[in-house]
């Protein structure tokens, strides 16, 4: 018996060693070492960046100010002054008998400090389209732009 359990040991480290290791193709590559106090090339990061789910969900904020579930207040600290005179301009245009719901999201990197996001709500019997940009700006991520399907401002 106690060979028979070494055989079975040996063909599992045979057909381990058959398998490349996962491990060690997705290893970061050694850095090379520098001497201490000399400068570290620095290159351009943007540490918070923004998910595809952070911005759906930024694209469902919108949608409830755009139907007037919600106040265009609470997401000012989010939008340039431009883009928060055009939500306040179009706020309460996709007004429906239910909250608004968000369909789907596309979102689009042309650059690593921007993001697009081009959205489809669904408002009762009717669906509704907007699309927004998102900027990396003085350490912070700002709406700069938002685009509806409303023609004119709200109650104009």
């Amino acid at each position: 018996m106690a060979g028979h359990q070494l055989d079975i040991s040996l063909a599992h480290s045979a057909a381990r060693s058959r398998v490349p290791d996962r491990r060690a193709a997705h290893a970061p590559a050694a850095r090379p070492r520098t001497a201490r106090g000399a400068a570290r090339p620095r290159s351009i990061a943007y540490p918070h960046r923004r998910s595809p789910e952070q911005l759906s969900r930024f694209a469902q904020i919108l949608a409830e100010v755009l139907a007037g579930e919600r106040p265009a207040q609470q997401v000012r600290p989010l939008l340039a002054r431009r883009a928060y005179e055009l939500l306040l301009r179009r706020a309460g245009g996709y007004a429906c008998a239910r909250r608004p719901r968000l369909r789907r999201a596309v979102v689009h990197t042309p650059e690593p400090d921007v993001a697009e996001v081009s959205a489809v709500v669904d408002c009762d019997t009717r669906c509704r389209a907007f699309a927004l940009r998102v900027a990396y700006a003085q350490h912070a991520w700002l709406c700069t732009h938002i685009e509806t399907d409303l023609c004119r401002a709200a109650g104009r």
